[in-house]
């Protein structure tokens, strides 16, 4: 099968019309009489255009392109990769969804890990690294006892 039967090919002009289509009724949404808005139409046109091919040649040959970004599967793979098993787990949360969090075991540092999440982390995803530390503290507790006299005094004249 011609992979070419697969896809809808759609042009430029296919896209402005759609955009057209969207626009409000009025004086100011006459192309006829606004050489801006023409211009804003085809410049967005083909760039749906250009957004749309790319697409659809990266659904037919190879799913985990770049364009898509990251999950945090590969964040983990990257990390135990370059810091090794049980370095540290990578994670997130819903409530801060462009937020990764990387927390790192106690006593692992890799800072060549942190030059390379940066290399593949998309610009609007912040990357917080949690350092975890282990430490042994030796405490001596002694019983004391405190005794406290209370005494009373009356002054008499």
């Amino acid at each position: 099968m011609d992979s070419a039967e697969l896809t809808v090919e759609y042009t430029e002009e296919d896209f402005a019309n759609a955009i057209r289509a969207f626009l409000p009724k009025g004086e100011y949404w006459q192309e006829a009489d606004n050489k801006e808005l023409t211009n804003v139409i085809l410049g967005m046109a083909a760039d749906f255009k250009l957004t749309n091919d790319e697409i659809q040649l990266s659904l037919l040959t190879d799913f985990s392109a770049k364009l898509f970004g990251w999950k945090l599967s590969d964040y983990q793979a990257l990390l135990v990769g370059i810091a090794g098993d049980d370095s540290g787990t990578v994670f997130d949360d819903e409530d801060k969804p462009n937020f990764i969090y990387v927390s790192l075991s106690p006593d692992v540092r890799s800072e060549e890990a942190w030059f390379e999440f940066e290399k593949v982390r998309l610009p609007h995803t912040s990357i917080e690294w949690l350092y975890n530390a282990t430490i042994n503290v030796q405490t001596q507790i002694a019983n004391a006892r405190h005794i406290r006299n209370v005494h009373k005094y009356e002054v008499t004249q």
